[in-house]
Parts: C-alpha cells; structure tokens; sequence
C-alpha cells in the first residue's frame, strides 16, 4: 500500500500567511537600520517555517508497512499500532485556540499502542481509502460513524458547526 501524504494544497496557510510574521520582521529589522537581533529573529522565523513545510511535504507519511499502521513524521518520530491489535478507529477532535477544537484526528486505538494524526493537511478520502484497507486485513476493526461517512462518500465537513453558547 502506497502511502498517505499531506495534501500540498492543504497547507497554503504554512507557505503564504505564516512566513509573513518572520517578513515583517525583518522588514522591521532592515526599518531600525539593520538592527542584528530582529534579522537573526527573522530569519529563524523563516528558516523554522520552511522546515515544517518540507517536512509535512516530504519527511510525513500514513500508511501500512508490514503488520503496522504507520505514522512517521521528520524522520525520526514515529507512531505505530499492529493491525492485528487494532480495535478502533475514531475521529477525535481536541480542543483548539479561541474557544474552538481541531479538525479531526485519525485516532487508531490497538490494545497497547495508539496512533494519532492530525487530518487537517490530509484529503479525507485518502485516509478512508487506507482505512478501508485496514478492514480488509483486519475486519473486526470498529469504525466511528465520521470515517463510515467519509468512507460511503458522504459529504463532511473537517470543521465542526458553530454551536450557541449560553449566556449564563
């Protein structure tokens, strides 16, 4: 099985808005007559935002290798669960900035590891694909009622609804 990749597309706010802060540093750097502490905080900035991108492009991957689902990240830091121990599938949201929570996490609970991923740079199909995949070999995995519909082609959404919040 091919692996899942990050969506390129799906991470226009890492490479468009984020690089801007370490811009407007060192605009504010060059502004001060070259002031060394701004351009060095700058260009770290910089330097820090295209590494996250390269890694979400090149260096992140879901997939299946062997027994294992895998989720392997800047080279080093890997997740993994056997497919045999696999339990459940969840879509899990957690609690965000502003009041708010993430997209969904693929949350893969075996009977002794846990495999988390974050879905927000991921197409949902992709990943319904690979967990359908995950069926095929191991069909006692229970399946949360967000991934059966993404899996039977529904349409939803990775953002939740806006609920009203009591004025008491």
């Amino acid at each position: 099985m091919r692996s899942v990749r990050p969506d390129p597309l799906l991470l226009w706010p890492a490479y468009t808005l984020f690089p801007l802060a370490g811009l407007l540093i060192l605009f504010f750097a060059a502004a001060g007559r070259g002031d060394p502490a701004l351009t060095v905080i700058g260009i770290a900035l910089l330097a820090l935002n295209g590494a996250i991108v390269v890694n979400h492009l090149y260096f992140t991957s879901l997939g299946i290798e062997g027994n294992d689902l895998v989720h392997r990240s800047w080279l080093v830091r890997e997740q993994r669960v056997g497919l045999g121990s696999l339990q459940r599938v969840d879509a899990k949201r957690y609690a965000g900035a502003h009041g708010g929570v993430s997209a969904p996490n693929l949350v893969a609970r075996g009977r002794d590891a846990v495999v988390r991923v974050n879905t927000k740079p991921y197409r949902l199909h992709d990943i319904a694909s690979l967990i359908g995949e995950v069926r095929a070999i191991n069909p006692r995995v229970e399946i949360d009622d967000f991934w059966t519909q993404v899996q039977r082609g529904e349409v939803v959404s990775k953002e939740t609804a806006v609920t009203p919040r009591g004025r008491f």
